[in-house]
């Protein structure tokens, strides 16, 4: 098969197919058994979370999405309290490893992950596993949403080859991109590192052929415009 994209592509193809696919060979990626109870050397991680509320530019994010955002917004009348929590989970000693992110009902927000490339720390991908399932189901989450993509790979390739991929379309831009599911781009953002990740996050939460990323949408907002924020939607297969 001939692709498109041959630096990222090819195993965004493979991710797809793992996904989809309970019986698809040469899946890497392991169910993960790790909680806050069972992290390696639990003495050398730091772990803390707190109730916030989201933010005007977090709710823009999930408009539209299907999700209860009466209850995810704060109300003067009816003050209640937030369903969306603060999570971090960092490694402070022996190299840094971490997450921090803000989990709601069916959504993940992650602002930071780190890990070495040769550590034998837990991937970030079994971070965002037990940071979601602390607060809730494994099986509710719908939504993951990487804010401000800094990774050194990902980003210039959405702007230097993704983009450009439609005609008149120059990057940053206002207006948020949907790259539906399967086509080139599509398969091509799944193996970036930010969709090695996501892809990995869903394989060690819920094994193959059980759910799957089935949209991508690239956005930058307001005054932020260099910022790029990456949003998966997943659904079962």
């Amino acid at each position: 098969m001939a692709f498109k994209y041959p630096q990222f592509e090819p195993y965004g193809d493979k991710l797809i197919r793992w996904m989809e696919n309970a019986t698809e060979p040469g899946c890497p990626v392991l169910r993960s058994t790790f909680t806050t109870w069972t992290l390696p050397q639990p003495t050398l991680w730091h772990i803390e979370h707190e109730r916030e509320w989201l933010s005007p530019e977090q709710i823009a994010c999930i408009v539209g999405a299907g999700l209860p955002l009466g209850q995810l917004i704060p109300n003067g009348m009816y003050p209640t309290e937030s369903p969306c929590l603060r999570q971090s989970i960092i490694k402070t000693r022996g190299g840094v490893t971490g997450l921090v992110g803000t989990i709601g009902p069916g959504l993940l927000f992650i602002y930071s992950i780190r890990r070495r490339p040769a550590s034998n720390d837990p991937h970030v991908s079994e971070l965002a596993k037990i940071a979601y399932e602390t607060h809730f189901p494994l099986e509710s989450v719908k939504h993951v949403i990487v804010n401000e993509v800094q990774e050194n790979k990902t980003e210039p390739f959405i702007e230097e080859d993704i983009y450009p991929s439609r005609k008149g379309l120059i990057y940053p831009s206002a207006e948020a991109q949907t790259w539906d599911y399967a086509t080139p781009e599509f398969k091509a953002i799944m193996g970036t590192p930010i969709g090695k990740v996501i892809g990995s996050f869903i394989l060690g939460a819920f094994g193959q052929g059980v759910k799957r990323v089935s949209r991508i949408v690239t956005f930058q907002r307001g005054l932020e415009l260099h910022k790029l924020n990456i949003s998966f939607d997943i659904e079962d297969v």
